[in-house]
């Protein structure tokens, strides 16, 4: 259930497609079917994608946007096979068309993740929110998810590499995330609440050209619920104040707000972490 939770948003918007364009295939074929049985097939033919979509997205998480891409590569395919279009293309090799398929993908994917959003300044506000519950106590909680600059590998992704307090700025710290090797990422972090075991609130932002300093800016909160026996409701929020187009969609793909509940409760909870983030922070600390 809890792959399903992760992935079902980008494995639907993958086999809604990948079933349009097989209706429009089925249906294009005279074979005397009648429009009851091409849905059927669709149906059938949805159900298969939409089980290899779970199983391929979880197996192999890192070409995981070949199933919303390549779902609209194929849609765009079937619907040029049915217009007037399909007269042009009937007299060409079949390898030009096979390349094709690959030209259009990285084309598309270019289109829709590419570094060009960020260029153009075009972005989204994004809010992230995650919540779940640990058999943990809010002080060992607290331990895992706020960084103590005494104490970094305590942090919860084993990714800190600094959290080291601003000379005369109270408040104010430098924080940086390991991404792999010797490359790390730098934030500026002001912290705007502290109450220990309870709530952890601050600013963050990225020193970055002016232009890209939008898209490197925000806030995050840290909620934490004793719940007695039951252990701690956390609670996590974060907003992006704008994230380029592209980021944005894929972080909508990844249903990042699950990810991060997931991630973190399998973390202290000392089970298997089956997310995304899971295995960045296992790629990174093998590079590390």
């Amino acid at each position: 259930m809890t792959l399903i939770r992760l992935h079902y948003r980008r494995v639907l918007v993958g086999t809604l497609f990948f079933g349009l364009a097989g209706f429009l295939q089925f249906n294009a074929v005279d074979d005397g079917a009648t429009l009851a049985i091409d849905l059927l097939i669709t149906s059938l033919f949805m159900l298969i994608i939409g089980l290899l979509g779970f199983i391929g997205v979880s197996l192999f998480p890192s070409f995981r946007v070949v199933m919303e891409i390549g779902a609209l590569v194929f849609f765009a395919m079937a619907v040029l096979q049915r217009s007037s279009f399909s007269r042009v293309t009937d007299g060409l090799p079949d390898w030009i068309l096979s390349c094709s398929v690959f030209f259009f993908f990285a084309l598309l994917h270019h289109i829709i993740y590419g570094q060009w959003w960020q260029k153009s300044g075009l972005g989204f506000a994004v809010r992230l929110n995650s919540k779940f519950k640990t058999r943990q106590r809010p002080e060992e909680v607290w331990a895992r998810l706020v960084p103590n600059p005494n104490d970094l590998g305590a942090y919860y992704t084993k990714t800190l590499r600094a959290f080291d307090p601003k000379p005369g700025e109270p408040g104010h710290f430098v924080q940086k995330i390991g991404l792999g090797g010797s490359a790390v990422l730098e934030l500026q972090i002001e912290v705007k609440e502290c109450s220990p075991f309870r709530r952890f609130h601050y600013d963050f932002h990225a020193d970055t050209s002016d232009r890209n300093r939008t898209f490197n800016r925000g806030t995050c909160d840290i909620q934490l619920t004793d719940l007695g026996a039951d252990g701690t409701l956390v609670e996590i929020s974060e907003i992006n104040e704008k994230l380029a187009v592209g980021e944005a969609l894929l972080m909508w793909f990844d249903n990042l707000g699950a990810q991060v509940s997931a991630s973190a409760r399998a973390v202290l909870d000392g089970s298997r972490d089956w997310t995304l983030i899971g295995k960045m922070r296992r790629d990174v600390q093998a590079l590390s």
